[in-house]
């Protein structure tokens, strides 16, 4: 269990994070959403052990982050948002370097996570592209089967396939009783891994729940792409709110589950459906009635 029990660490002028007091399970994925400078990766550095909090505490499995990080840190498995791997070795290199400091001797862990990501390690990683940058740290931070998983951003500046596996995942990770905290700037990011996320304003818990709950009180857009615009046309006297209407395309805002807006559908030429994404700000106002502050 992950606990954080009014933990506050303040560097000064409203920035840090402020009084948190909830605990993660095993087995659950938990998102930490907000804008930049909310909290997110703080939280994260303070699980590692990285910083002293001004006051409270968190705890892994009853061991202290700071007192016990050491011990902590070989169940642990950590991506930050912002990291450098050096650019003269190639991915395999660095990996084994890596496995070497946790003493790993099997490394069939890591060509599985590589082949899965669709990353060439025998690229030197100066040669790299952002993704596969972004996926070797993803490698690292999963090779050793850590019972503890915090990634931070772990979505930014992948492309829809590796998003896709990362999801997959993680997922695994869960089914594996692990415990996992993931950042997100984005709702739709959360929506499908997480089992429980806290919105976060300025340091603040402005909202902690399950995603069902979430999903429920939730008004999201879809946009739907008809056969034909006499079609949309059509659709759009249905008992929904259309947000706008161009052409074949609609776009709806529901609230709650799909499951009326697909049955309506099925009567129509539906050529594609796809979610829009919902900006933080909106997002906070539909979920706690509250404004973000970037």
């Amino acid at each position: 269990m992950i606990r954080f029990k009014n933990l506050t660490k303040s560097y000064g002028s409203g920035k840090g994070i402020f009084d948190f007091s909830f605990e993660v399970e095993e087995g659950e994925v938990f998102g930490f959403i907000g804008p930049k400078e909310s909290g997110k990766s703080t939280a994260l550095r303070m699980l590692m052990g990285f910083e002293e909090c001004t006051k409270g505490r968190c705890a892994i499995n009853g061991k202290d982050c700071v007192k016990d990080s050491l011990s902590l840190h070989k169940i642990m498995g950590y991506l930050p948002q912002k990291f450098t791997l050096p650019g003269d070795l190639t991915g395999k290199q660095f990996l084994k370097s890596m496995a070497q400091m946790r003493r790993i001797k099997n490394l069939e862990r890591m060509f599985e996570l590589a082949v899965k990501l669709d990353v060439d390690l025998d690229q030197k990683i100066g040669k790299m592209s952002r993704m596969d940058v972004k996926k070797t740290g993803l490698i690292c931070a999963m090779m050793h089967n850590p019972q503890v998983l915090l990634l931070d951003q772990p979505f930014l500046y992948l492309d829809e396939k590796a998003r896709t596996v990362l999801v997959n995942l993680i997922l695994e990770e869960k089914e594996k009783n692990r415990m996992v905290i993931l950042t997100t700037d984005s709702v739709t990011g959360a929506d499908i891994t997480c089992d429980r996320v806290a919105l976060l304003d300025r340091g603040n818990v402005a909202y902690i729940g399950d995603m069902e709950t979430l999903r429920e009180n939730m008004y999201r857009d879809f946009m739907i792409q008809f056969g034909s615009s006499r079609t949309a046309m059509q659709f759009s006297k249905e008992e929904f709110e259309i947000k706008t209407m161009k052409d074949r395309s609609v776009v709806v805002t529901i609230q709650g589950e799909m499951g009326p807006l697909i049955r309506v559908l099925s009567h129509y030429d539906v050529t594609g459906i796809e979610p829009v994404p919902m900006k933080l700000d909106e997002a906070f106002v539909h979920i706690y009635g509250g404004r973000v502050y970037a």
